[in-house]
């Protein structure tokens, strides 16, 4: 039967194809192996999905320094909200981070963020 309802790796692999869509940063190709048979319908999983998917990309990533994963997470966590995410990919990015951060991002996300375009979290 199929649905409407994304499953947890499908919200993750949409936030690796916003978030690292060539595949560069390793931590994110590992962030969505570790979720590529997660069959669980994201919706309604709340926190418990966004401490998940964040503590596996800190896993991941120990040092930190990988704004795409910590990102990827942060998408994927909000994708499972709103499923069709925004229009506009960069509003989408910013209000992911403003979800998992508020206006205080950690610093490796506040340079990714700035290098794809979203210099401000509000607006």
């Amino acid at each position: 039967m199929e649905t409407d309802v994304p499953t947890v790796s499908e919200v993750v692999r949409r936030a690796v194809a916003l978030c690292d869509p060539d595949g560069h940063d390793p931590a994110v190709t590992e962030l969505e192996t570790a979720f590529e048979d997660d069959d669980r319908s994201a919706p309604g999983l709340g926190d418990a999905l966004a401490e998940e998917l964040r503590t596996t990309a800190e896993g991941l990533d120990p040092e930190g320094d990988s704004g795409a994963a910590e990102m990827t997470a942060a998408v994927a966590s909000f994708l499972a909200t709103k499923p069709r995410g925004g229009d506009d990919p960069v509003d989408t990015l910013r209000v992911a981070a403003r979800v998992a951060w508020g206006d205080q991002p950690p610093a490796s996300v506040r340079a990714w963020l700035a290098d794809h375009g979203v210099e401000e979290l509000s607006g």
